[in-house]
């Protein structure tokens, strides 16, 4: 049921990640041009990790400034052992947790929104298809709601965000391990929701 609402996966071959390499490489040298080309290539992509993390565009703006802040000043301790975008969403998810913390009490998600897109369909959907589409995504964000917030995470980025256990512990920064246990006991709690609310 979870992985329903699974975000479609983006491969990028070796010319992507020599591309990228290189608008490293140049930022690092402080290439003003580079640096945009950085901020304009993945607003979009730490905007829409945000806004799922946070399921809330309130302040999303300044929160995505914070991200390309915390990023453009850790890049030089950036070592190429995960790909730019799993760092990136470190950064978001850390981002997130530390607006979650400020609040007293964290706000309900906005689901009947469109989420904020970073890759585009060109097939349009069936009207009733979208509709049961949307009405599961909202069951499954209102359930995961419900879930304590280290098993929400946890099952939010493998089911949902699609990252295997190594790249979800280099994410919230635990050992595989935790991230195994933690995804296990998330998993029956989320399942024994759903069976209660289907009761």
């Amino acid at each position: 049921m979870i992985r329903s609402v699974r975000r479609k996966s983006t491969t990028s071959g070796a010319r992507a990640l020599t591309e990228e390499a290189e608008l490293i490489r140049r930022c690092r040298a402080g290439e003003r041009e580079a640096e945009e080309e950085f901020y304009l290539r993945f607003r979009n992509q730490v905007a829409a990790n945000l806004y799922r993390v946070l399921g809330s565009r309130i302040d999303l703006d300044d929160l995505v400034q914070e991200v390309f802040v915390i990023a453009f000043r850790g890049l030089e301790r950036f070592r190429g052992e995960s790909r730019l975008s799993t760092w990136l969403y470190r950064i978001c998810v850390n981002v997130a947790l530390g607006r979650i913390r400020q609040k007293t009490r964290r706000p309900p998600p906005i689901l009947t929104d469109q989420p904020i897109a970073d890759d585009v369909d060109l097939s349009p959907p069936h009207p009733e298809a979208l509709l049961v589409q949307q009405q599961e995504r909202e069951r499954v964000y209102r359930i995961l709601e419900t879930l304590p917030p280290k098993k929400r995470m946890v099952l939010f980025l493998h089911e949902i965000e699609g990252l295997d256990l190594k790249e979800i512990a280099y994410v919230l920064g635990v050992n595989p391990v935790t991230v195994r246990t933690r995804l296990f006991y998330a998993r029956r709690e989320f399942y024994q929701r759903v069976a209660e609310e289907e009761e």
